[in-house]
C-alpha cells in the first residue's frame, strides 16, 4: 500500500467527522507552530492539499511528539443507490484526483486484518509462554479473564479490541484455544474472520 493510499483511509475515516488527530515526532515537539502542523498535514503522503483546506484547531506537546487537532475539508462524490438510499462512492483528494472509496476501504481493511493477525499471534505466543510455565493453557471463555492473567508478565501491552472496535474473543481449555476477531463484517463465524489456534 502506498503512502497516498494511507493518507486517503485516513482521510476517510476522519474527514467524514470533520475533525481528527494527528500525532508527529518532530525533533523539538515544543517549537511545533501551527503553521508547520498546516504544511505538514496538507502535505502529508505526497498529497497536496490546499493550504486552507487545513485549518490547525490546537497543537499540545509532550516530549518529543505532539498532538493536533485540525479539520480538512475536501469532498466527496455521493449517488443514490438501493431503496433511493445515498451512499458515498469517491473522496476527492488535494490534486483534485476522485478515489474509488470501496477499493480504499478494502485496503484499509486488509490492513486492519493483518493487525488484528499480528495482535492474535502476540497473545498466541504469550498464551504459549504461559503453557510452558504452568503446563496448560488458561480456560476461559472470556478474552478480557485471558488479558488479565497474560498482562504485564507474559504480555506486555494490554490488548482487549480489534482494530474494527470490537473486542477480541478467546475459548480455551487445557490443551488448546481459539483466539478471533470478528473481521470487517463484525459478525463471528464468517469467512472474513482472523482466528489462532493452537
Amino acid at each position: 500500500m502506498t503512502k497516498r493510499t494511507m493518507l486517503i483511509i485516513s482521510l476517510v475515516a476522519l474527514v467524514a467527522a470533520g475533525t481528527f488527530v494527528v500525532a508527529s515526532s518532530t525533533r523539538a515537539a515544543g517549537d511545533l507552530t501551527a503553521k508547520e502542523a498546516r504544511r505538514l498535514i496538507a502535505r502529508m503522503a505526497g498529497i497536496e492539499l490546499p493550504s486552507d483546506a487545513v485549518r490547525v484547531k490546537e497543537v499540545s506537546s509532550s516530549g518529543d511528539s505532539a498532538i493536533v487537532v485540525a479539520q480538512v475539508e475536501t469532498a466527496f462524490r455521493m449517488v443514490k443507490g438501493d431503496k433511493d438510499k445515498w451512499r458515498i462512492t469517491e473522496i476527492r483528494t488535494g490534486d483534485r484526483r476522485w478515489e474509488d472509496l470501496d477499493t480504499l476501504m478494502r485496503a484499509l481493511n486488509v490492513e486492519k486484518t493483518a493487525r488484528a493477525r499480528a495482535e492474535l499471534e502476540s497473545i498466541a505466543t504469550a498464551l504459549e509462554s504461559f503453557r510452558r510455565e504452568r503446563g496448560f493453557y488458561l480456560e476461559s471463555k472470556s478474552e478480557a479473564t485471558l488479558i488479565d492473567h497474560l498482562n504485564p508478565r507474559y504480555l506486555a501491552r494490554v490488548i482487549r479490541v480489534d482494530p474494527w472496535h470490537k473486542a477480541y474473543e478467546y475459548e480455551g481449555s487445557r490443551g488448546s484455544f481459539v483466539l478471533r476477531s470478528a473481521g470487517p463484517d463484525g459478525k463471528p463465524n464468517t469467512s472474513d474472520d482472523v482466528t489462532v489456534t493452537h
